[in-house]
C-alpha cells in the first residue's frame, strides 16, 4: 500500500459528509478553486444572526463550519467559529489554505488530525443545513437546522456526550439564527450506533437529536444527474462499504460512504448532504448519485445485482437497466482518462544492480526499480538502498514455463469476466492460485541465489530481503498505480534449510524479543479494547512473524501473482491498459528490521506564491506510514519551506501520538540532513528523470534505520490532488 492508499484509509474515516480530501478535488498548488465572478458573499463569517447572512455563505442550503475545541489552541485566534463560504470553498482544508496564510501548506492528512481525531483535534468540523419540513424533536416546532460533527471511523473517535454538548452550545452561541431549532444528526453509521443509547442524556442537556432515516422527505432525490455504465453491487444494510470497489462499480447502499477511490455511480436509501464529499466528486464527473428509499427492494436492483448496468439519473427519475459489454465499452472508451501506452523490453535477462540502473531501464525493470538506480547515483552510501532488479522477462518466463499464459488468455476471452464482477473476482482468484502453484523455471533460483550472495555475501542467508513490485503499469508520469500490487519479505536460509518448519532463519534474537514484547502489549490492548478490530490482525501478523518461515521463492511468486489482483485488473480496465502489455519486475533490497521510524515526503508543493512547501509524514517503529497497521495511531506531520537550499519555517504541525511527550521525531540536525537529501533528489529528478513534467512534485519514501541512518527507498511523481 502506498501513500495514496494510506490516504484513502484516512478518507474512509471522514464520515457521511465528506469534508475534505479527495484525489479528485482541487490540487495542492491551488489555494482555492477558480473564482467564479458569480460567487458573492464574504469568505467567511464568525457569527450568523440572520437568514441573509446564512444565505450569503450557503451552497445549496449547506454551510460548513469549524469551531474551537475547549482547552485546545484555536486554529485562528479571536475566531471561535468559522462559517465558510461553501460555494467558494466546498472543502474545509481548501478554505483554510485559501484564506489563512498560516495554513497555506495544509495537506489533507494534517487536516484530518486537526479536525477528525480526538487526540489531536483543535477544531470541530461539520456542516449546517436547514430542513423546513422536519419537526424539531424537542420543541415540536416546524423547521430545523441540522448539523453534523465529523469524526474518525474507529471506536476511539466516537464523541462523548460532553463533546456533543460542547459543540451544540458553541454553535448556538455563534449562530443565534439556529439556536432554537438546532438538531444534531450523526454523520456516519459508527457515530449513529454510538449515539442512539445516549439520546436521553443528550436531550436532558438540551441537545436535540435526529437520525438520517428520520430526515427522509421523498422517495427519490437526485444529488448528481448523469449517465454511467458499471457493475451493480449491493452493500447489505448495516455493512461497511468494501474498499475494493472502484471506477466501474455502481453501489447500492444505505448511507453515502465518506469516500471511495472512484465510483461509476451511487444509490443510497438515506438522504445525503448536497456537499457530501462523495456527492461533490460524482457531480464533478457528471456521474449519477441519487437517493432511492426503496433501493433494497427495488425489482430492478434485485434482478441486476452483480451485473453490468446502464444508469441514468435525472432530476425526476432513475433509469436502471441491463447493459451489453459493447454499449458499456463504447461509453468507457469515450470517457476514460488518457494514459499513454505501457511498454516493455523482454529481451533483458540480467539481475541488474542498482549501481548501474537508470530511469531508462524502466522499460525492462519498472520505474520503481529504475528510480532506485537513479537514487543510488546521487545519494551518499549511508542514505541509499543497495540491491538489484529482477526484469520483466523473469515473470514472462515463469508464466510460460507453467503454461499459465493459456489460463490468462482464457480469462481475458471469457465474456462473463467483463460483465459479472463477482465472477471476475473468482476467476482472478483461480488464476492467482495457478500462479502460486507453479514451479520456478529451471536455473532461475540458482541464478537468484548467486546474485544475492554476490551483492550481500554469505550472510544473506540470515538477512531478510524485500521483494518490491515494479510493473510497467505503476509509477508512470500520468498514472501512479498506487497500492495495486504486493511486495513481500523473504529469507534465503528458509529455502535452503530443507524443511518448512519455522521460525525463519533470518529472525534475529533481538527481533524475536521485540515481537514477543509487542505481542504482550497488543494482547493486553485487545483484552482492554475489544472494539479495536484491527488489533486482531496485528496480533496474527506478529505471531506469523515469530513462528513461520519466509522462503524467497514464495515471496517472489507472491509478488508476481499480485499482477492479477482484482483492483489492479479493474484499474487497468478503467484506464484502458491492455492486461497482456503489463509485466511484473521486482526490486530486491534488504528489509528494514527494527527501524526507528518510517516517513513519506512530498516535495515542492506550491500552495501559494511563497517558497515551495515540503511535507514529511512520519511514524515511529514498525507501525508505518505507507502501510499503517494501526489506524488509531496519529503520525507526525512536519512541514518546511525551501528557501534556496535551506529549510525554513520548520514546524511540526501535528505530533505523533506514539512519541513520548509529543517530541519531534526528527532532531534539528536530522531535519537539516533530511531536507538536504530531499532537495538533492528533487533537483536531480526534475532535471534528469522527469524533465517534461511541469511543476514536478515527488512522493519519496524514507526509513530511519535502527542505527539512525536516513535512507531514501523510493521516489516517483506525486500525482494526487488535494482539496
Amino acid at each position: 500500500m502506498t501513500l495514496c492508499t494510506a490516504q484513502t484509509l484516512l478518507l474512509l474515516a471522514v464520515g457521511l459528509i465528506g469534508c475534505g480530501g479527495s484525489s479528485d478535488g482541487p490540487g495542492p498548488d491551488a489555494a482555492a478553486p477558480p473564482m467564479d465572478g458569480a460567487i458573492t458573499g464574504p469568505d467567511y463569517l464568525t457569527r450568523i444572526e440572520t437568514r441573509a447572512e446564512y444565505d450569503s455563505l450557503a451552497a445549496e442550503g449547506v454551510v460548513k463550519f469549524l469551531a474551537d475545541v475547549d482547552g485546545r489552541d484555536p486554529l485562528v485566534p479571536d475566531a471561535t467559529c468559522l462559517f465558510q463560504n461553501s460555494r467558494r470553498f466546498p472543502f474545509h482544508a481548501q478554505f483554510l489554505r485559501g484564506v489563512f496564510p498560516a495554513f497555506s501548506g495544509l495537506d489533507f492528512d494534517t487536516y484530518v488530525n486537526l479536525v477528525l481525531r480526538n487526540a489531536t483535534r483543535r477544531a470541530w468540523g461539520g456542516a449546517v443545513e436547514p430542513r423546513e419540513r422536519i419537526t424539531h424533536p424537542l420543541s415540536g416546532a416546524p423547521g430545523i437546522y441540522l448539523y453534523y460533527a465529523y469524526q474518525g471511523q474507529e471506536p476511539d473517535e466516537n464523541l462523548t456526550v460532553a463533546q456533543i454538548v460542547e459543540l451544540d452550545r458553541r454553535l448556538k452561541a455563534c449562530a443565534p439564527l439556529t439556536a432554537t431549532s438546532l438538531v444534531f444528526v450523526p454523520s456516519i453509521p459508527e457515530q449513529e450506533s454510538h449515539v442512539r443509547p445516549l439520546v436521553p442524556e443528550l436531550n436532558a442537556a438540551g441537545v436535540a437529536v435526529l437520525f438520517p432515516a428520520q430526515l427522509v422527505e421523498r422517495e427519490y432525490q437526485a444529488y448528481s444527474v448523469g449517465e454511467s455504465y458499471g457493475y451493480l453491487h449491493v452493500v447489505p444494510r448495516g455493512t461497511a462499504v468494501p474498499e475494493d470497489y472502484g471506477s466501474r462499480d455502481v453501489l447500492v447502499l444505505e448511507a453515502a460512504p465518506p469516500d471511495l477511490t472512484t465510483l461509476a455511480g451511487m444509490i443510497s436509501t438515506l438522504p445525503q448532504s448536497s456537499l457530501s464529499h462523495s456527492n461533490l466528486r460524482l457531480r464533478e464527473r457528471g456521474l449519477p448519485n441519487v437517493m432511492l428509499t426503496s433501493a433494497y427492494t427495488d425489482r430492478r436492483v434485485m434482478a441486476l445485482e452483480d451485473q453490468l448496468v446502464h444508469v441514468v439519473a435525472t432530476e425526476t427519475e432513475l433509469t436502471l437497466e441491463a447493459a451489453t459489454l459493447a454499449e458499456a465499452q463504447a461509453f468507457w472508451d469515450a470517457n476514460r482518462p488518457m494514459v499513454g501506452p505501457v511498454t516493455s523490453n523482454l529481451s533483458v535477462t540480467a539481475l541488474e544492480g542498482m549501481d548501474t540502473l537508470t530511469h531508462e531501464d524502466a522499460v525492462a525493470y519498472g520505474a520503481k526499480t529504475a528510480n532506485l538506480g537513479e537514487l543510488y547515483r546521487i545519494l551518499p552510501g549511508a542514505n541509499r538502498v543497495t540491491g538489484f532488479g529482477i526484469p520483466f522477462r523473469a515473470y514472462r518466463d515463469y508464466i510460460e514455463h507453467n503454461n499459465i499464459d493459456a489460463d490468462i488468455a482464457a480469462l481475458l476471452a471469457d465474456p462473463r469476466v467483463d460483465t459479472d464482477r463477482a465472477y471476475r473476482d473468482e476467476a482472478l482468484d483461480e488464476l492467482r492460485d495457478a500462479i502460486r502453484d507453479g514451479a520456478l523455471q529451471p536455473g532461475f533460483f540458482a541464478t537468484l541465489e548467486a546474485r544475492l550472495r554476490q551483492v550481500y555475501g554469505n550472510g544473506v542467508e540470515t538477512q531478510f530481503m524485500r521483494f518490491r513490485s515494479s510493473t510497467n503499469a505503476e509509477d508512470l508520469d500520468e498514472f501512479s498505480g498506487a497500492g495495486l500490487y504486493d511486495s513481500r519479505t523473504g529469507c534465503l536460509g528458509d529455502d535452503l534449510d530443507g524443511d518448512n518448519t519455522g521460525p525463519s532463519a533470518c529472525l534475529s534474537a533481538a527481533h524475536a524479543a521485540w515481537i514477543e514484547a509487542e505481542l504482550v502489549r497488543r494482547r493486553a490492548e485487545a483484552a482492554a479494547h475489544p472494539e479495536r478490530w484491527w488489533v486482531a490482525d496485528i496480533i496474527a501478523d506478529l505471531e506469523d512473524d515469530l513462528t513461520e518461515e519466509k522462503p524467497i521463492a514464495e515471496a517472489l511468486v507472491k509478488v508476481w501473482r499480485s499482477l492479477w489482483n482484482l483492483r489492479a485488473y479493474d484499474e487497468r480496465e478503467y484506464y484502458g491498459i491492455p492486461h497482456t502489455d503489463v509485466f511484473m519486475g521486482i526490486a530486491v533490497a534488504p528489509t528494514f528490521v527494527l527501524e526507528r521510524q518510517e516517513s513519506v515526503a512530498v516535495t515542492h508543493l506550491r500552495p501559494d506564491a511563497g517558497d515551495p512547501v515540503y511535507r514529511v509524514v512520519s511514524q515511529l517503529g514498525e507501525v508505518g506510514i505507507v502501510r499503517p497497521i494501526d489506524p488509531g495511531a496519529v503520525p507526525e506531520t512536519l512541514t518546511f519551506r525551501r528557501t534556496g537550499n535551506a529549510a525554513t519555517n520548520i514546524q511540526v504541525v501535528v505530533p505523533s501520538s506514539l512519541s513520548p511527550g509529543a517530541a519531534a521525531l526528527y532532531s534539528a540536525t536530522e531535519t537539516a540532513t533530511l531536507s538536504t537529501l530531499l532537495f538533492t533528489v528533487h533537483d536531480h529528478f526534475a532535471a534528469n528523470v522527469y524533465p517534461d513534467l511541469m511543476n514536478l512534485r515527488l512522493d519519496i519514501e524514507i526509513e530511519v534505520t535502527a542505527d539512525n541512518r536516513i535512507v531514501i527507498k523510493q521516489a516517483r511523481p506525486y500525482l494526487a490532488v488535494e482539496p
